[in-house]
């Protein structure tokens, strides 16, 4: 379930790439950082993966100021809750803490009526009712909405519109690229290309087929190692008379198709996810094939919002305070 929707949530992103530019972390100067509101239920854990991916953490009631941003960010979008915080209990029975390694006793907890967070596996959550709310715990297994958190850090974006400087704009393709070198099967490698705001590569002609055929690691020349692939953004669909689309509703006629000879073959019966091999050519495979893999993101696509005003005000502050220092002296 949770990989459909971020497939289906996924690919609208992607069909609007050279468009959309609008960030999908706003800025809040009470929580002094990002936020993003993950309305569709999920795991704890996969609340937890989903943040990280995208450059960020599970957020936590680390301070008055959050705390009151999340209230904020709930109320806004009509989500009375109970959504996932990032603290939890799985490491001991005994004792909270959050991702960063908080203990609970030194975080803003308002603890609901006749809550005994005295069991392991159980995660803290969070409702609010107008201008109160209050805390509660619950099983991480349970589904739930969340809010990921990234701490503002005075960093400048790069040219691809991310903080990830694994990200390298090609000005031959004019895309942004990341090699994944831990291999993934080809729906957790969409995931995580979605969560960083791109998608897995998709190649539109033999000179990008170039740019990415370039990616793979050095190796010494074995015969054996021609096989070795990144997962690409192209599937089939239709059963026996498979038709090869690409995520971004390409057909294959119109996209990069050159396929290594015999290949696809559909040797498993169900090989319908496209990758490149190491000679720079096609092959297909099942969805549960591990591999490394490529996303792609456009430098338009923005993540983040940019807290000109923030950082302008925080700049003044600090001057103000060097200043006053200096006048000690």
């Amino acid at each position: 379930m949770i990989t459909s929707y971020f497939i289906c949530l996924s690919f609208l992103l992607i069909a609007t790439d050279g468009v959309l530019s609008k960030p999908q972390y706003l800025f809040s100067y009470e929580a002094e950082g990002w936020l993003k509101l993950h309305k569709f239920p999920t795991t704890w854990e996969q609340a937890f993966l989903r943040c990280h991916y995208e450059g960020a953490v599970l957020a936590s009631p680390l301070d008055a100021g959050l705390v009151n941003a999340l209230r904020l960010k709930m109320v806004r979008n009509r989500v009375n809750g109970p959504i996932f915080l990032g603290a939890h209990n799985l490491h001991s029975g005994d004792d909270f803490v959050s991702i960063q390694g908080v203990p609970l006793s030194d975080m803003e907890i308002n603890w609901a009526p006749q809550t005994y967070p005295d069991v392991s596996g159980l995660c803290l959550t969070m409702a609010v009712n107008g201008s109160s709310h209050y805390m509660n715990v619950t099983s991480c297994k349970d589904s739930l909405p969340y809010i990921c958190y990234r701490k503002f850090e005075d960093r400048t974006m790069n040219e691809c519109g991310t903080f990830d400087d694994a990200y390298h704009l090609n000005k031959r393709t004019g895309s942004c690229y990341k090699v994944h070198f831990d291999e993934k099967t080809w729906y957790h490698a969409y995931e995580v290309c979605a969560a960083e705001g791109g998608h897995l590569v998709v190649i539109n002609n033999k000179e990008e087929a170039l740019v990415i055929k370039d990616m793979f690691p050095a190796r010494p020349s074995d015969k054996s190692d021609r096989w070795e692939k990144f997962h690409i953004g192209m599937r089939a669909y239709g059963g026996d008379h498979r038709t090869w689309v690409t995520l971004n509703g390409d057909r294959l006629e119109d996209v990069f198709n050159d396929w290594d000879p015999g290949q696809p073959d559909n040797r498993g019966g169900n090989d319908n996810y496209a990758a490149i091999i190491r000679p720079g050519t096609l092959d297909d495979g099942p969805s549960v094939s591990r591999a490394k893999f490529v996303c792609e993101k456009s430098p338009k696509v923005e993540l983040f919002s940019q807290p000109i005003e923030y950082v302008e005000r925080t700049r003044v502050s600090k001057n103000y305070f060097l200043s006053g220092v200096e006048s000690q002296k």
